[in-house]
């Protein structure tokens, strides 16, 4: 037996029988199969992501010698191709939806920009994500989901107008209600995996996607962040915002560290960085009106102390995890 797997069966104290089912698990042949179909998928995944860039930036270098009508023509035609590949191939449905996105994307930037609809920019993104999510949700594919995801994102960025550069992304509105209404839109966004999860009609085969359910709760983190932090310090409502924040960053932590589903030491881990950055403009909110020295030494105070507290508490949640992991497998094996 591999040296590793004996270390493993002995820490789990297996008899000779399990240690025995352990190892035929250990070298089933599936596992270099799954390996080699995993590696097609992401070499297919390559491919579909660097034809759909090589049209834009094709039509974009030789935007002066072709026709409107020409290139409009091209891009409907690459979209109809990548449809129906995705609907006559199967083994290469997700690598053909994927380039099927970023070229519809496309198309609708290019229509936006020739013929000059006057439509906002968030509309854009909005149409996109309408028009992709009924292959995004037929297709089951945590990377299909995890693009949508980032173009509802790139979406809700556009409609607050926080796409122009570092200043606006620390804008607020000036009204309450406007407030509440972006954070629940971002707090929506962070639901939409789960909710997938949870209808039989769009779940896919592992349950949660990861790379969707990572990516908008890490965006959301981020917004609840920045609004958080910003009314801290600038709106008339600065603690309410704060609050609402600081409730919301503490759920996703919980959620993240014990709810079964949820439970996702990734997850965690963007929560307490939140949950830092949070923490750190509160206690420079407090120290406001002290001298520059004074505000260093309680940011270096808050700063080194929170990093502790954070990894001694998430390396004790990794433990437990594993411990748990551990015990489920040893359940499976027996």
């Amino acid at each position: 037996m591999d040296p590793i797997l004996y270390r493993a069966a002995s820490d789990a104290r297996l008899d000779a029988s399990q240690r025995q089912q352990l190892y035929r698990l250990a070298m089933a042949p599936a596992e270099p199969a799954l390996l080699a179909r995993r590696l097609n998928q992401g070499l297919l995944l390559v491919a579909a992501l660097l034809l759909a860039g090589g049209l834009i930036f094709w039509i974009a270098a030789n935007w002066q010698e072709q026709t409107r009508m020409f290139k409009l023509g091209l891009i409907e035609a690459a979209l109809a191709l990548s449809v129906m590949a995705a609907a006559a191939l199967p083994r290469a449905r997700v690598p053909a939806l994927l380039a099927a996105n970023l070229v519809l994307g496309g198309l609708l930037a290019f229509v936006g920009q020739t013929y000059q609809t006057g439509a906002d920019a968030w509309q854009l993104f909005a149409a996109w994500a309408a028009l992709s999510l009924v292959w995004t949700g037929l297709a089951r594919s945590d990377v299909l989901w995890t693009l949508w995801i980032g173009i509802c994102a790139a979406g809700l960025l556009s409609w607050e107008g926080r796409l122009g550069g570092w200043f606006d992304m620390l804008q607020l509105p000036s009204s309450a209600p406007a407030q509440g209404l972006r954070m629940g839109l971002w707090l929506a966004l962070a639901v939409v995996p789960g909710l997938v999860a949870s209808l039989a009609g769009l779940r896919l085969a592992q349950g949660l996607g990861r790379g969707s359910h990572r990516l908008a709760l890490g965006l959301a983190l981020a917004a609840w962040c920045i609004d958080g932090t910003t009314g801290l310090f600038d709106a008339p409502s600065g603690a309410g915002l704060f609050a609402v924040a600081c409730a919301l960053v503490a759920a996703v932590w919980l959620l993240s560290r014990n709810a079964g589903r949820w439970q996702d030491f990734a997850s965690l881990c963007l929560a307490t960085v939140a949950a830092n950055a949070l923490l750190m403009a509160a206690a420079l909110r407090v120290a406001t009106g002290s001298d520059l020295v004074g505000l260093l030494l309680i940011g270096l105070i808050v700063g080194v102390g929170g990093l502790g507290g954070s990894v001694a508490g998430l390396l004790s949640v990794q433990r437990r995890m594993a411990a748990e992991a551990m015990a489920a497998n040893k359940e499976q094996v027996a």
